[in-house]
């Protein structure tokens, strides 16, 4: 039977992410990891070198897909929100994934920051042309709109309860419009 390496490394990486979402970097074992891939341990480090290249693999397919799957709008925040809360819902093993990574203070991956680097400017060149406020950096305006989404992905389980009956995509939309509208609109509102 022929090998397919592509198929291979698409297995592993697929029970990497389950493995590392579940027991973060320090407790996934690689030889689970290739025992539920229906691989071996050698072929991991011949993929990916370590465990350390095999998580870095897995992080960067990570925000691969979903800055495939999920538009970026810069010009319309909300949207962008909404889409990424929507991936989130249905991609939990990214969100757990996401969460240990932080948790674990690992550090971003090249790809990454470039991937953020393309939207930071994108953003920027959004509120130069004036469709965002312009008086909060482009990073802020990021990091609020994620928040925003993420707060409500990872609401603590204690007050999960309390959600029903919360349309949770309109709450988002009305968190990330307060974000990301002019300063003086926002303002006037409150006045």
């Amino acid at each position: 039977m022929a090998r397919d390496a592509a198929e291979t490394r698409r297995r592993i990486l697929a029970s990497a992410l389950t493995a590392f979402a579940e027991d973060g970097f320090a407790g996934a074992r690689v030889a689970a990891i290739a025992d539920a891939a229906s691989s071996n341990q050698r072929m991991i480090y011949a993929y990916f070198d370590s465990k350390e290249g095999l998580f870095e693999a897995v992080a960067n397919d990570v925000i691969e897909r979903m800055h495939a799957e999920v538009p970026f709008t810069p010009e319309d925040l909300p949207a962008y929100a909404l889409a990424l809360f929507d991936y989130a819902m249905s991609h939990p093993e990214v969100v757990r994934f996401q969460a240990r990574r932080t948790l674990e203070g690992q550090p971003a991956t090249a790809r990454e920051l470039e991937l953020y680097a393309e939207k930071l400017e994108a953003v920027a060149a959004a509120q130069a042309a004036g469709a965002l406020r312009g008086d909060d950096e482009p990073v802020a305006l990021m990091v609020r709109t994620l928040g925003a989404v993420s707060s409500w992905v990872q609401a603590p389980a204690g007050l999960r309860p309390s959600l029903t009956g919360i349309d949770l995509r309109e709450r988002i939309r009305e968190d990330v419009t307060a974000i990301v509208e002019p300063a003086v609109r926002v303002r006037g509102a409150v006045d």
